[in-house]
């Protein structure tokens, strides 16, 4: 198995864990901005603590292209965590996740027209396998769907297509970046610092204008945020390393399997059952893993 493959599976996995998290998070009622902005801090605070093993002179890795693929991924990645979050308080996790997840059609899309890639026709058939876990959750939630005219879970949606659009902006710029020589460390801390500044200003903005006190702090809350941190922090690392040894297109179409792991979480925690539906989007995952790491 290559090791970008190796990469994707890791963070796939990091990421679905991530993702439940998040929803967890979501169902205790905590603050969109402040879960966020607690999550920029714990990453940038760990990409810096790591900078100095990786670069003899760590401010110098701060360059210009670093800095400045650091800014739309921080702005994207920020957008797309508070769409998300938002969508979470507002629709079933299966149908969020699942739609989040349409970014792969993006990224892939993007692979082939602007990178250039081309995958072997097994590779292909892996790609499919990976879009038809989406296809399949989405049928196996289409009783949820017809309830989309609640207002709520209408916003919820519209929402979870904008964090999916955010996603995949944000993946892109990483591609961008993993093909430079910068420093892969720096760019996250830069990244996530950009995360903590946009997300804390803007609640900021918003308490001003509202008129309410500062809130106070949550050590559950800051649980969450470290805990989050530090799997965004190795995941997305992993897919820095994938995306800049491997197909862009390939690795986005294994990386769409990780909204099985939250789904799958959420349903077990929540105490619903596993339908065969959902037993057909595991083993999608896993064939999808199969034939795009097929040699």
């Amino acid at each position: 198995m290559e090791p970008w493959v190796v990469y994707t599976i890791g963070a796939t996995l990091l990421y679905g864990v991530l993702n439940f998290l998040f929803k967890v998070a979501a169902e205790r009622g905590h603050d969109t901005d402040g879960l966020v902005s607690g999550v920029g801090l714990a990453v940038a605070v760990m990409a810096l603590a790591t900078l100095p093993f990786t670069a003899p002179r760590p401010w110098a890795a701060f360059t210009g292209p670093v800095l400045g693929f650091a800014f739309f991924n921080g702005l994207f990645f920020a957008l797309g965590s508070l769409t998300k979050y938002g969508a979470l308080k507002r629709a079933p996790a299966a149908i969020v996740f699942t739609l989040n997840r349409l970014n792969t059609l993006g990224v892939v899309a993007i692979g082939f027209a602007f990178f250039g890639e081309t995958p072997r026709p097994v590779q292909v058939l892996g790609i499919v396998a990976g879009l038809g876990v989406l296809a399949v959750v989405a049928v196996e939630q289409r009783e949820h769907v017809q309830f989309s005219r609640h207002s709520a879970v209408g916003a919820g949606i519209a929402l979870a297509l904008g964090s999916a659009l955010f996603t995949a902006l944000s993946m892109t710029v990483g591609k961008l970046m993993a093909e430079t020589s910068g420093n892969r460390i720096a760019y996250i801390a830069a990244s996530y610092a950009l995360v903590w500044l946009f997300t804390g200003t803007r609640e900021a903005v918003r308490r001003r204008r509202s008129g309410r006190p500062r809130r106070r702090f949550s050590l559950e809350m800051a649980g969450f945020g470290v805990a989050i941190g530090a799997l965004n922090y190795a995941g997305y690392f992993l897919v820095l390393q994938a995306f800049g040894s491997g197909p862009i297109s390939l690795s986005q179409a294994i990386f769409s399997s990780s909204i099985v792991v939250p789904i799958l979480l959420s349903r077990w925690v929540y105490g619903e059952k596993l339908t065969p539906l959902r037993w057909a989007a595991l083993a999608l995952a896993i064939l999808s893993v199969v034939l795009i790491g097929a040699k």
